[in-house]
């Protein structure tokens, strides 16, 4: 039994916040049983801890496959009274970085599609998905894919600088290429010699600059 809890406790060491209670093979996909653990926890209010339950929820949530095979993890979330006269009366317990609020993924789950269709975007990130078991629409997957943070790219040592039409005649845009790895580094709302300017003095550290020839960079 001891070595049991074990292999459950590394499978699912993504869940370690929650007690598993149980590890249910329906054949298609594997259910896990769960509840949050019986400590205090703070109103999200006043702030004051609190243990004293008032009822409980079930949420149910998709976690990274094993084996081939989709993992729901059914969990039971308490509803905690505050103890504190004049805050909030009731609060459901959250667990950041294990399940997110209203979302049906737990989060490492969420970062597994974001690596995904980062590289891959909609259809063609559904269908890699697909056949790592996880099923998601190309909705959902673009939906994740807008809700990445931007990445922090470093100043580069040589700059290209070129514009290029929303509509054209009447709005452009100008884009910054790292001219030596050739990744994006950011986009300006316009091809204004001054927002040029204004971006190089906030980011020091460019030697070169090589841009295109109209005049609105001259």
């Amino acid at each position: 039994m001891r070595e049991a809890d074990e292999l459950v406790a590394t499978v699912f060491s993504g869940l370690a916040p929650l007690v598993i209670e149980d590890v249910i093979d329906e054949g298609a996909r594997i259910l896990v049983l769960a509840r949050t653990p019986h400590q205090m926890v703070a109103c999200p209010g006043c702030g004051a801890l609190s243990e004293r339950v008032h009822g409980y929820h079930v949420r149910t949530v998709a976690d990274v496959p094993v084996d081939g095979r989709r993992v729901v993890v059914r969990v039971r979330v308490r509803r905690l009274v505050c103890l504190t006269r004049g805050c909030r009366q009731t609060f459901r317990e959250q667990l950041p970085g294990v399940l997110e609020r209203y979302q049906r993924r737990t989060a490492r789950l969420t970062r597994q599609i974001g690596v995904v269709v980062r590289e891959l975007a909609g259809r063609a990130g559904v269908r890699v998905l697909s056949a790592l078991a996880v099923l998601v629409s190309r909705h959902t997957a673009l939906r994740v894919l807008l809700g990445l943070p931007l990445p922090r790219r470093p100043v580069p040592r040589v700059l290209r600088v070129d514009d290029f039409a929303l509509k054209r005649r009447c709005r452009y845009a100008t884009v910054l290429i790292d001219a030596e790895t050739r990744q994006c580094i950011d986009v300006l709302p316009g091809r204004r010699v001054e927002m040029l300017e204004s971006w190089l003095r906030e980011h020091p550290g460019v030697e070169v600059v090589t841009r295109d020839g109209s005049a609105a960079y001259a």
